[in-house]
Parts: C-alpha cells; structure tokens; sequence
C-alpha cells in the first residue's frame, strides 16, 4: 500500500505484514511511487511509471524475503520485532562490516579499560561478550550502534532471563535463566559501554538510553549475629586446620568491615598505634582508592598480628567462599533462611540453611548491621565501611525485624 494517496508527489510504498489475529507490522520497502502511478488493486506500479518494471521485481523479491524472515522467526518462536526485520533484510555485506565494527570498538574499549578496570570488572566484561555474542546467534539480531534500540535491550534482557545456560548437572540436563539482579548487573554493563561510545563519537544512537534497568527488590542478606559470631570463636579443628585459618580471615571481616581484598593485603605498615596505644589499620581501599582508617578492638588486633607473622594466611576469594560455607555448617550456623530470587516479575522463594549464604562479603554486611545495632550511628559506620551514599550503604544492612521492633518499643518505654 501507499503510506498517503493525497499526495501530488511521490509517496513510499509500505508492506503490511500480518497473521490475520495478533501480529501486524508495517515496514518501509524501500520504493516510492505518484499515487497515479499506483494500482490498489493489483498491489503493484502502473506502467505510465518509467521504472515500473524493476520497481514492481524488487516488490515481488521484498515479498518473498519478507515472508521467509516471518515463518524462520515463527519456527524459532520469536515474534519479530522492526529491527530484526530490517537487520534480517539488510545486505548480507552491510549488516556484516557494521556488525563487525561493533565488535572492533567492543574489544578495543575492553583492551583500553584494562588499564582502570579492577580484575572482578574486566572478568564481567568477558562474561558480558560471550552473552551478547550468544544473543546473535540465538536471537538473530546482529548488534549494530544504531540499531541497539530500546527494544533491541527488551529483547536482550529477555534472552537474559530465559536462555543463558547458569548449569548443566550431572546427566546433562540444562537450568536456563538469570536472575533478575545478575541480569540488571549485565545491562548496566552493557549501558556503560554504549554511553561510552556515544560519548567518543562511535556512535550517534541515544535511543537505547530510553530501556529502563529492571532491578531485583531488595531483599534480606545473610548476616552473623553475636550468637553465630560465638559459634565460630569456638569452632576449632585439628583435621581441617585450613578452616581454623578461614575462621579468622572471617571474623577479622566482622570486626573491621574489610574488603575480602583489602584484609587479604594487610601489610605491617597499615597498622598504626595512637598516643593511648589504641591501634588501628589505615588502608587505601582498592575498589575506591579512597583511605579508610579502622579502630581495631583486642580480638581484631590479635587476628591482624597473626596475619603478619604469617601464622593464618590469605587464600584466594574462591576458596574462601567455598571454606566458609563449610567453616558454618561445622560450627552449626544451619537455622533456616528464607531466600527470595525474581525473574523478571517471577518471584521464587525457597529456604536454605544460612551457612550456604556465607561469602567473603557476609562479614563486611555483618560489620555494618552489628554497629548500627548496637547504636551507632549510619553516618559514623559509612566512613568505616568506606560509603559515599546512604543508599549503596543501605544493601550491605540487615537489621531483623524483631531487633527493630525491640529498639523501637525501648526507646518508646523511655
């Protein structure tokens, strides 16, 4: 059809595409006709049009590509969208130098961010290409600057949600779908680097800004009470003396709120003594690079000494999170917890033990929570934890709901 039969000029032809029920999409062909050069009835060029003959075989090829990028796209079950039609009808050659031009200013941001990027962020970005790359192959939808549209992310956060393989177990069989936390996570990656790129002039696309992040609701994060905090003090093994070692490293995260990579790098240096021999750790936070200065109480001061005489000894984050989930267990840290994961709006629950949720980081949200607790004020805990904004500083806290209800009826009773 003719997108307007009242012009005296030329007008584009457009294709309807539809199934006759849900699906209807109009697309541009490409070609303009005089509306009196034009038959609605047999859909096609007049002759009085000089170009009529290879306008209406160039229809006729548009037809025939077009219904074969519909039926290949309901076989996979995908609803095509504009972009994947226009991506899908493009020139092979065309799509293929822009698709590779992405990847060339991909791979050189990468190499260049290497240089600022902590090893955790580069490791992301690793991740993140061989997401997006699947994405292609499986979505068909090469990534170009200016075709990664608000849709186009739509569409990504859905292949996010449904098809990335997170295991495969035992018998082969594939568990398919990210969170939605580890989904936003990847997005705002990916954000970053099309403001990047749009900022260096690769690119001249903004439409992808208007996709808006879905994030996970906050939710309640495994901390270790004075009860749990006991437990582990008075946890010792003589056959598993590396727990004994992973132990420590723990509960040194509880009393200071350190980084797993910031006490794994305790240097004699750090450790500073007042003029009332109080002692503390001054340190350069490697994720900020911002200093922060730690009170240290006896039990911490011992650990710290420890440390530098080499008699416990830093391991690598891995195995610290694989040893402290078995630390917890053997010291009966097991009461049950509820966990809460969403996909997309998909909210699942289940309970778990709480020692399989200890990580490196349940000491820095322990440290947090304890103190705020026990009165301390949130602006005073933020300059030990290293926090710019409240609201960052806000996820590593978990106040029970029963201590809130008992701090509140405290101060109400005077």
């Amino acid at each position: 059809m003719l997108k307007d039969n009242s012009v005296e000029g030329n007008t584009r032809i457009i294709a309807k595409i539809t199934d006759g029920r849900q699906f209807q999409l109009r697309l541009s062909t490409g070609f303009s006709v005089k509306p009196t050069h034009w038959s609605k009835k047999n859909k096609n060029v007049l002759s009085a049009n000089p170009n009529a003959v290879a306008i209406n075989k160039g229809l006729k090829e548009f037809t025939k590509k077009a219904l074969s990028v519909y039926l290949e796209a309901k076989e996979k079950r995908l609803i095509p969208n504009r972009e994947y039609f226009e991506l899908e009808m493009k020139p092979n050659k065309e799509v293929e130098n822009r698709n590779t031009e992405f990847w060339k200013v991909f791979d050189y941001y990468m190499n260049e961010k290497k240089k600022s990027f902590s090893l955790s962020t580069v490791k992301k970005f690793n991740s993140l290409k061989k997401h997006l790359q699947n994405f292609e192959l499986e979505r068909k939808i090469p990534l170009q600057f200016e075709t990664i549209t608000n849709k186009v992310m739509k569409e990504l956060q859905s292949y996010f949600y449904e098809d990335v393989v997170i295991k495969i177990d035992s018998e082969g069989k594939e568990y398919k779908g990210l969170n939605t936390q580890t989904t936003a996570k990847y997005l705002g990656t990916f954000k970053m680097f099309m403001n990047w790129a749009l900022m260096n002039k690769y690119s001249k696309n903004t439409d992808f800004k208007e996709f808006k992040i879905k994030h996970q609701p906050r939710t309640i994060k495994a901390v270790l009470n004075d009860v749990d905090l006991g437990k582990l003090r008075s946890y010792e093994s003589k056959e598993k003396k590396y727990l004994n070692n992973v132990r420590d490293l723990l509960i040194l995260s509880c009393l200071t709120g350190l980084r797993f990579s910031d006490y794994s790098s305790i240097k004699s240096e750090h450790l500073i003594k007042d003029n009332e021999s109080n002692y503390s750790l001054l340190m350069m936070q490697k994720k900020t690079n911002d200093y922060v200065e730690i009170p240290l109480n006896d039990e911490a001061l011992q650990i710290v000494r420890k440390l530098l005489k080499n008699e416990i000894h830093p391991i690598s984050n891995q195995k610290m999170n694989l040893y402290a989930k078995e630390l917890c267990k053997l010291a009966k840290i097991n009461e049950p917890f509820e966990v809460i994961q969403y996909k997309g709006n998909i909210r699942l629950t289940k309970s778990i033990p709480k020692y399989e949720l200890i990580t490196t980081h349940t000491g820095r949200r322990t440290f947090a929570t304890n103190l705020l607790l026990k009165g301390v004020p949130a602006e005073i805990v933020m300059e030990f934890t290293g926090h710019r904004d409240y609201e960052s500083f806000s996820k590593y806290v978990n106040i029970p709901k029963k201590s809130k209800m008992d701090i509140v009826r405290n101060v109400m009773a005077g």
